[in-house]
């Protein structure tokens, strides 16, 4: 049975699909179906985007879907995203498909259980579709690998760069998907489902939003129930939905916190009485070996950055130009042991924790780190190619010499200076949201101070057609002044979230 209306995936939102389904214009089940067929005819085949690993039993979804909309027509609504389809990251345990965060290491191992999560969405009335591709291990398996790729999946490709990643490109090149974090993104920006779910450590979440021209937020971390997802470090882990509207991060943000769904709405559509302040981005760039440097999409971006502060203070915003937050580069020098030059340096100790906690929870996998890194070496044919040569992260992890109280007093140190740095910079100024350039180092200013950031979609590259946008972020615990934020963005500048000139040539 078709729906009664024609629905575009591609620009469908939950909001105006919890529409659809209330005016009886279409079902869960028939909404199942159109995104079986997009996933279809773009992840393996049509542009091979290569955003989900695995899809979950059709007949198992279907039934799902027909007893969500037998609750409907009963007059059971569980929430405002009740019948709606979401994907969630290959890191999180689901007991209904495999779980193998990119590794075929996991590849047959079972989930002794689902990850906490899936059970509040599962309350909640939302549809597991499928499970999303990532950079393999949350990108701790290697150095230098392509972030999106997984010996699993397959390298993740944008939908908006034609011919994907180049080769030879640097692994967070401007022409990929960014990471770890990447099919989530993907999927969201190319139809496969309205809304998706990831992780991240630092950037992972934003960093693929901004790639997607989609919108998404990294919550505070610990704010959402962690159990039976991949560890990487206490403090500093967090999860984050991805959408195309502003209205569905923060829906399914509250629901993920175990809030009232409305807890964020009502969403503003003014910039009155918002206060932001915008760094210089000259000094937010991330260095060239990370991503290539283009002069002209610096100077597009710019350009663009600078006219959205311009529209925003003359539409009644409070705006900074120039804020002085430190430097990235100036908060990591609060690391007090001159062995650690930057946070990445801490977390091989963090992980070598927590691995193994994580790998318990499968039957029939590698139950040590050790154990994964040798089942690499044994089947080097299939986790390794030519490009993603080497597991350097793990055995980064398996061998390093950290002790616990070097970990603490370091991890601790950088927190509070990278806080304090914030925290100072925004009461100097008066603004309660920090922006800055997409593609800069504000993720690891996140990570460090345990600091929510929101991705806000500003344009698309004219030499590629990737997008590209601007970070928003807030002191812990304050998603509601980066959603205010971004709902005000979204009214202002609809141009920033388009499906992809590509998909809509097939």
């Amino acid at each position: 049975m078709a729906p009664t209306r024609k629905v575009d995936v591609l620009t469908l939102t939950a909001v105006e699909l919890q529409r659809l389904l209330t005016e009886n214009e279409i079902t869960s089940e028939e909404t199942v179906e159109l995104y079986l067929a997009q996933i279809a005819k773009h992840n393996k085949a049509g542009l091979q985007l290569n955003a989900v690993i695995t899809v979950a039993d059709r007949s198992k979804l279907l039934a799902r879907a027909r007893q969500l909309d037998r609750e409907r027509q009963q007059g059971k609504v569980r929430s405002p995203l009740h019948g709606v389809p979401y994907i969630i990251k290959d890191s999180f345990t689901t007991v209904d498909m495999p779980t193998t965060c990119g590794s075929f290491a996991l590849m047959t191992a079972k989930a002794k259980a689902d990850a906490n999560i899936i059970n509040t969405l599962a309350d909640a009335g939302l549809i597991l579709l499928a499970k999303a591709n990532l950079s393999e291990w949350g990108y701790a398996k290697g150095m230098g690998l392509q972030c999106g790729w997984s010996a699993v999946g397959g390298q993740t490709q944008s939908p908006y760069v034609k011919g994907g990643v180049t080769p030879d490109a640097t692994f967070y090149t401007t022409s990929g998907p960014g990471g770890s974090s990447s099919g989530s993104a993907v999927a969201v920006a190319a139809g496969f489902a309205p809304l998706s779910i990831g992780t991240e450590l630092d950037g992972s979440i934003i960093a693929p939003a901004s790639r997607a021209g989609v919108y998404a937020i990294k919550l505070t971390p610990d704010s959402v129930d962690h159990t039976g997802t991949q560890p990487g470090a206490p403090g500093c882990d967090s999860q984050g939905p991805f959408a195309k509207t502003v209205s569905d991060v923060a829906t399914l943000s509250a629901i993920m916190q175990l809030h009232d769904p409305g807890h964020y709405h009502p969403l503003p559509s003014t910039w009155d009485g918002l206060k932001v302040g915008f760094v210089d981005p000259a000094l937010w760039r991330l260095p060239s070996f990370v991503t290539e440097h283009v002069d002209d999409f610096f100077q597009q971006t710019d350009v663009a950055t600078e006219a959205a502060r311009e529209k925003i203070q003359a539409l009644g915003g409070r705006v900074v130009k120039g804020l002085p937050l430190p430097t990235w580069e100036e908060i990591a020098l609060a690391l007090p042991d001159p062995q650690f030059g930057d946070i990445d340096d801490l977390w091989p100790y963090a992980m070598k924790v927590n691995f193994s906690r994580y790998l318990s929870l499968f039957e029939g996998a590698p139950q040590t780190l050790e154990e994964v890194i040798q089942f690499n070496l044994d089947h080097a044919d299939i986790e390794f190619n030519a490009q993603n040569d080497n597991q350097k992260g793990l055995e980064a992890v398996r061998d390093t010499t950290i002790t616990q109280e070097q970990y603490e007093r370091n991890f601790a140190a950088l927190r509070e200076f990278a806080r304090a740095s914030v925290h100072n910079v925004l009461a100097a100024h008066d603004v309660d949201v920090i922006l800055t350039p997409g593609d800069s180092m504000l993720a690891a200013v996140g990570a460090a101070g345990g600091f929510p950031i929101g991705n806000l979609p500003l344009g698309f590259a004219r030499f590629n057609g990737r997008a590209f946008s601007l970070f928003a972020l807030a002191p812990a615990g304050c998603e509601a002044a980066i959603l205010r934020v971004m709902a005000a963005w979204e009214a202002t500048f609809p141009e920033g979230v388009r499906p992809s000139p590509l998909l809509l040539e097939t």
